[in-house]
C-alpha cells in the first residue's frame, strides 16, 4: 500500500513538472538573458570610468571612478531591463484586443456608456437628527 502511494505521489510530482517544463525554461532563458544585460552594462560602465582614469595625474587615487561607473551601469542595466519586462506584459495585452475599428471617439462613447450604468442616483447616511446625501 505504501508502494502504490509513494508510486502515485511520484507519480503527480512528475507530471506536473512535465506541464511546466517549457515555462520554466522561458522564464529561465528570460531570466539569464536579464542578468546578462544588467553584467554587461556594469561591465561598460566600469569600463567608462576605467577611461576617466588617464585624465589624472595620479590615476590610483581615482579608482573609485571604476566603480562609479559600474554602479550606474548597473543601474541603467536594471532600469533598461524592468522597462522591458513591463513592455513584454504590455505587448501581450495589447494583443488581444483588436486596435482597428475603436478609434478614441468610440472609447469615449463606451466608457460613457458604462459610467452611465455604474452611477448611482443618490445615497444617503443618517439618522433622524443628521443626513447626508450623496
Amino acid at each position: 500500500m505504501k508502494k502504490w502511494l509513494f508510486g502515485i505521489i511520484i507519480f503527480q510530482f512528475l507530471a506536473s513538472n512535465v506541464a511546466f517544463a517549457q515555462q520554466e525554461e522561458d522564464i529561465m532563458k528570460n531570466t539569464q538573458n536579464d542578468i546578462l544585460i544588467v553584467a554587461a552594462a556594469g561591465a561598460g560602465g566600469a569600463v567608462l570610468g576605467l577611461s576617466t582614469l588617464s585624465f589624472y595625474e595620479t590615476p590610483s587615487q581615482h579608482i573609485s571612478n571604476v566603480w562609479t561607473g559600474a554602479a550606474i551601469g548597473i543601474i541603467a542595466g536594471v532600469i533598461f531591463v524592468a522597462y522591458s519586462s513591463a513592455q513584454k506584459g504590455s505587448e501581450e495585452l495589447q494583443g488581444s484586443v483588436p486596435s482597428e475599428g475603436f478609434s478614441t471617439s468610440e472609447r469615449v462613447v463606451w466608457h460613457a456608456e458604462k459610467s452611465e450604468s455604474l452611477t448611482i442616483s443618490s445615497v444617503q447616511f443618517g439618522t433622524n437628527i443628521w443626513q447626508t446625501t450623496f
